[in-house]
């Protein structure tokens, strides 16, 4: 898993137990660092880890969109987590192209509403999804000498 926004991926929050919980438990997400002020939470390991940080807040902030990608392999296994969250999750959308020609047939998409209002974008690429398009060609497209 990895942060794909370009802001820092850091989100304040002012129930910091609830958004914790929420990233271990529905995410399966590694936590790090844990203390009263806040948790880092591992997304990806390998030659780099992408962490995501939960910062404790005492006032409310503006609703903020947090974008990872995940695996096409993971992908289904954590749509259904995050589509069985219940009360954990207040809205819950995901998007698929099956059997498409278009570009983004590769993209597959679950966007969920976070405790606090705050926005999870979960996207794999998964290029398996795409049909195989191949124009035949004409005599019209062969190069005239």
């Amino acid at each position: 898993m990895q942060h794909l926004s370009l802001e820092p991926s850091a989100l304040e929050v002012t129930d910091l137990d609830t958004m914790h919980r929420f990233f271990e438990q529905v995410l399966e997400l590694r936590p790090l660092v844990v203390s009263a002020t806040g948790v880092t939470l591992e997304l990806g390991g390998g030659d780099t880890t992408h962490v995501l940080m939960l910062l404790a807040s005492t006032t409310p902030t503006p609703p903020r969109t947090i974008n990872l990608e995940v695996s096409a392999a993971d992908f289904p296994r954590l749509r259904q987590r995050l589509e069985q969250c219940g009360d954990a999750c207040g809205w819950v959308r995901s998007w698929d192209a099956p059997d498409s020609a278009s570009p983004q047939c590769a993209f597959r998409v679950v966007l969920c509403r976070l405790p606090e209002g705050h926005w999870l974008r979960l996207t794999a690429i998964d290029p398996s999804a795409c049909r195989h398009v191949t124009l035949a060609r004409t005599q019209r497209d062969t190069p005239r000498r």
